[in-house]
């Protein structure tokens, strides 16, 4: 059984917004272009089957932000929108950084490898 790509899902996501500039699994060397998202993704199995295939496997999302001018809510709002439509949970937080707006966005699910569904630890 093939684990279902996350990592995949949340470029494609992260990139059908086009506010945002720039899309990165690293940081840069430097900060010069505006809006930004830099993101990260790891997994835990959640559950195997009897042939100890990974069934369901835990996801979780970490997004950050970056903007030099203006609020970074309307991106923020339409990813929370996005990821939970999806299935996933999240967490918020934000930070100014000497003018530089920081967001961080924390999404959390478990994901059924066979269906491709998203649901959350209950």
């Amino acid at each position: 059984m093939e684990i279902y790509n996350v990592k995949a899902l949340v470029y494609k996501t992260l990139k059908s917004i086009p506010e945002l500039k720039i899309v990165s699994p690293s940081y840069p060397d430097k900060f010069t272009v505006f809006p930004i998202a830099i993101y990260k993704t790891s997994q835990t199995s959640f559950i195997r089957n009897n042939w100890q295939e990974e069934t369901d496997t835990e996801w979780q999302i970490t997004i950050d932000l970056y903007n030099d001018k203006g609020s970074l809510t309307k991106i923020k709002n339409e990813l929370i929108a996005k990821f939970s439509a999806m299935g996933f949970s999240n967490s918020v937080g934000d930070q100014d950084l000497n003018g530089i707006t920081r967001v961080v966005l924390v999404f959390t699910g478990v994901v059924d490898n066979t269906s491709k569904r998203v649901y959350q630890k209950g």
